[in-house]
Formats: structure tokens, C-alpha cells, sequence
């Protein structure tokens, strides 16, 4: 197993270097705001943005986040930390599913899932390689609300090395960009 996969932080607690970043993070889960938009993680290869990502996911999904971070003994936390199918969150890698047609088949689960009350989150690893049309096709459901709240029906975790690749009007569906740095030695 690989160091970085062996050692990879399972909670807010055990990531370092980014304490600014885990505090609005966790913040936006005890105010009930994670789902009012989506997130863009933007720094070098290998500083920790996908793992922010994941993290921040199974808070969204958590059935009872604990000051902002998942409780990791809810089904929902569980079923992510095994790394098994989860029909709630999806990991996308955007290296090879970056066309349209990827973008389409996202789009029709999550008609299917607005049926269910359901949500689900989004996370596109390599982000700007997003094709321009698959990004298009995303603006749409990430600005429309689950009907009678303010909450997104598409909630989106976009990674990436390269932010100014992302389309602008992508980015102004999320909040503020979170810069990831490389942990001090």
C-alpha cells in the first residue's frame, strides 16, 4: 500500500496545515449551510484536496455530524470509509470521464434521486479537464434548489491542480476557493 494512501487523514482532525480551510468547512456543516453550494479545492498535486473532498462529503451525508464533522458510525459514513459503492456520493475521476456524455448520465441520476430525497454529492478529481461541455451541462442543476429550500440539488466537490482551467461561470457556483498548500515539514 502506498504511503499516501496508508496515512491519508480520515477527519478534519488528523489533516494538517489547513486549519483555516477545516474551520469554514466544518462551519458550513453545524450551520446547516453545506448544501447551498458547491465547493472548488484548488493547490499542487499531493496537497491534500481530494482527501478535504472526501472528508467534507461524508460530513454533508452524515446522519449526525459532530461539531461539523461526521460521526463515522452512521451507515452513511461507514459505507464511505469501507470505500464501497455509496449510491450518495460519487467520486468522478475527470482525467478520463470529462465529456458530455459523462456530464449526462450524472445529470439523469440525479432526477432519480430528487424522487428518493436522497442527496448527493459530486466529487470530480482532475477537475479542469472537464470538457467546456461538461461543464455547461452542470450549471443548471448546481443553481437550481430542492424545491421549498436553499439548498443545490446538484452539490459538486471540484478538484483540481490547474483553477484557472475552471470555467468562471463554474466557479461562481461555488464557494469560495479554497487554496490547499503543502503541509510545513
Amino acid at each position: 500500500m502506498a504511503l499516501d494512501t496508508k496515512y491519508r487523514p480520515l477527519c478534519f482532525e488528523e489533516v494538517i496545515g489547513q486549519d483555516a480551510t477545516v474551520c469554514i468547512l466544518r462551519e458550513f456543516i453545524r450551520s446547516g449551510a453545506g448544501f447551498r453550494q458547491s465547493y472548488l479545492f484548488c493547490g499542487p498535486f499531493g496537497s491534500g484536496k481530494t482527501t478535504l473532498g472526501r472528508i467534507l462529503a461524508r460530513a454533508l451525508l452524515c446522519d449526525s455530524p459532530v461539531e461539523g464533522a461526521p460521526c463515522d458510525q452512521c451507515l452513511s459514513c461507514q459505507t464511505i470509509l469501507s470505500g464501497g459503492a455509496s449510491f450518495d456520493f460519487v467520486e468522478v475521476d475527470a482525467a478520463t470521464n470529462s465529456g458530455k456524455d459523462n456530464i449526462r448520465k450524472i445529470i439523469d441520476q440525479i432526477q432519480y434521486s430528487s424522487f428518493s430525497g436522497k442527496r448527493r454529492i459530486y466529487l470530480f478529481d482532475e477537475a479542469h479537464q472537464l470538457s467546456r461541455d461538461a461543464l455547461d451541462a452542470l450549471l443548471k442543476p448546481m443553481e437550481d434548489n430542492v424545491p421549498g429550500t436553499t439548498d443545490k440539488r446538484l452539490v459538486c466537490i471540484f478538484c483540481t491542480t490547474e483553477p484557472e482551467k475552471m470555467r468562471a461561470t463554474v466557479v461562481s457556483r461555488c464557494a469560495p476557493s479554497f487554496i490547499i498548500r503543502h503541509a510545513p515539514l
